[in-house]
């Protein structure tokens, strides 16, 4: 699965709150990923919503003779470092 959100989403949000907006190479021009897919013997699609990210992904556990590549299109993704850096709770592993 692909979530393309366009850009180096990681590295645009730390310019955005570290470096006060200053961009830089952090948009990407990106192949078409579902004909990238296919171009490796993949099955491939695209999903622009939650009902066909469901329907894709019923049709791809249902093959058995290769990979699939589902792509979801999205906008920027919130940042996960609050979670992975979370502070650990006592009793908590």
């Amino acid at each position: 699965m692909v979530f393309n959100d366009g850009a180096f989403g990681n590295v645009r949000r730390i310019q955005e709150e570290q470096y006060g907006n200053r961009m830089i190479a952090n948009d990407l021009a990106n192949p078409d990923f579902v004909r990238y897919g296919q171009s490796f013997g993949a099955e491939a699609e695209r999903a622009h919503n939650p009902q066909e990210l469901r329907a894709a992904l019923r049709r791809a556990f249902k093959r058995r003779d290769g990979p699939t590549l589902i792509e979801v299109p999205v906008g920027p993704m919130p940042s996960p470092w609050e979670f992975i850096h979370m502070p650990r709770v006592r009793g908590n592993r």
